[in-house]
């Protein structure tokens, strides 16, 4: 914190007192800024966790090469004797460095807000739509009015979309972890500081020397300086820490504004046209390929949601909570598909096992409720594995379970089954810490050419009740309907 308080407060003084010093005299406080977030940033990124450095490496190394163009823009002011270093070999590394700044940032985004992707997504196209409007109404009209060289123009048009998407998306994890994170909201900061001096370099170009104000640096150090002091902030080492997941409520409203802001470059970008108005074509190639591929990512999540979703109704209308068998609404479902096949004349036969475990009550009663859930969990798994892959096992309820079997030859499905039951019956649960013996009382019921589900099932039922009558606990006890 002493670290942090002290490189506050040296950098941002150096950058408030830029504007009174003498043009020549500015060069060394501009380095000490730039140079000093270095190793600001080195110091930040080796305080993080190993699993948090990356995004910082690579602000570092944007960082390194950022100050190897301010270098190149020195060299080219002071060696060759030119007013400005705009417009030289300076301009490639600022477009690289951008580049690096942009990589580190996204890794932030995609693992800070990987919980949210829709909501960075969103944020993300509608930063990409304002920045585009901003260039086509704004800085293509300034930099054509001062023959700002293609080249030149080229780079500006590349910083002020990728940061601009970056800063839309920055912002968004920020205002999701709240104040939390100040490393974060800084680092938004620093992003937001470099956009507005990008915009301010192209709007300050002198239309004839092609220099832009000495003034417009100032955003820039301030982007330097926060970058610093993000890094050094205690909380740099948990921005990639995953946020909370906010709700993802796509509205109407806020799929009306979506659609607005997918619409507006090449909307604006046309408007402009049939007025008679400087358009940039490339801004609406580019802007549409950067904008419709985060819509239809942004679709497919959506569509994915659903889904998942619909999946998740049908399965808590067909499955039993507890112990993910099919539960009662199931089990009557599949009998009346049976029947029906049943009565087409289908060759197979079908029975039903009604089976009630003997013993839940004393156990659920002495070990308590969850005891109790642990125990028809267990005996759930283990029917499970007394039939076959085509025959469903179901809780209809309580402690009873229901086994429907189909099979050319039913009866001898139905022994086979009973005898891997009586098997299960007499090993052991163990629930709530202690070996448990529990038995299972089991009615069976074989379906005739008129049975119906009702008539099966009250058969199947009642022969369980039979079976009930003579057995103890621990033991298995079988009735035929």
């Amino acid at each position: 914190a002493v670290l942090l308080r002290w490189y506050a407060v040296l950098s941002f003084a150096l950058v408030a007192g830029n504007p009174v010093l003498s043009y020549d005299a500015r060069t060394v406080p501009f380095l000490l800024v730039t140079l000093g977030a270095i190793p600001a940033v080195l110091i930040g990124a080796r305080r993080s966790p190993r699993t948090a450095r990356l995004p910082w490496w690579l602000l570092l190394a944007g960082l390194v090469v950022f100050n190897l163009g301010n270098c190149a823009w020195l060299w080219v002011v002071y060696a060759q004797g030119r007013i400005s270093g705009d417009g030289s070999p300076a301009d490639a590394l600022f477009s690289l460095a951008n580049l690096l700044m942009f990589a580190g940032a996204m890794v932030v985004v995609l693992r800070r807000g990987r919980r949210d992707i829709g909501g960075v997504i969103d944020s993300a196209i509608t930063a990409l739509a304002l920045g585009g409007l901003l260039w086509d109404t704004v800085l293509l009209p300034q930099l054509t009015a001062t023959d700002v060289p293609m080249g030149r123009q080229g780079a500006l048009f590349v910083n002020v979309l990728v940061m601009a998407g970056t800063l839309g998306a920055l912002l968004r994890v920020s205002l999701v972890a709240g104040g939390r994170l100040p490393a974060l909201w800084m680092l938004a900061a620093g992003m937001a500081a470099g956009l507005v001096g990008n915009v301010a370099a192209a709007m300050t170009i002198d239309p004839v020397s092609g220099v832009r104000a000495d003034w417009t640096n100032m955003p820039f150090l301030v982007a330097y300086a926060l970058l610093g002091c993000a890094a050094l902030h205690p909380s740099s080492a948990l921005i990639l820490q995953p946020g909370r997941p906010p709700d993802d409520d796509l509205s109407a409203t806020r799929l009306a504004f979506l659609g607005i802001m997918t619409a507006l470059i090449p909307v604006v970008g046309g408007g402009r046209v049939v007025f008679g108005l400087e358009s940039d074509g490339l801004l609406i190639a580019v802007g549409s390929a950067a904008v419709i591929p985060l819509v239809m990512i942004r679709i497919a999540r959506l569509a994915g949601q659903r889904r998942r979703a619909e999946r998740a109704l049908r399965r808590m209308a067909t499955h039993d909570a507890l112990t993910g068998l099919p539960n009662r609404a199931a089990c009557l479902e599949r009998l009346e598909t049976d029947l029906a096949d049943l009565r087409t004349g289908h060759p197979a036969g079908l029975a039903v096992l009604f089976t009630d475990l003997d013993g839940f009550k004393p156990v659920n009663d002495r070990l308590g409720h969850a005891a109790g859930d642990e125990l028809l969990i267990a005996v759930a798994g283990r029917l499970r594995g007394c039939v076959r892959e085509q025959d469903l096992v179901s809780r209809f309820g309580g402690d009873e379970f229901v086994v429907v079997c189909r099979d050319t030859d039913p009866r001898a499905a139905v022994d086979a089954i009973c005898a891997r039951i009586r098997e299960m019956v007499e090993q052991p649960l163990t629930v709530g810490g202690e070996s448990v013996r529990i038995g299972l009382s089991v009615g069976v019921a074989f379906a005739g050419p008129a049975a119906t589900t009702d008539d099966l099932i009250g058969r199947a039922d009642l022969a369980m009740y039979a079976a009930k009558q003579s057995k103890s606990i621990g033991t298995l006890s079988l009735a035929l309907a």
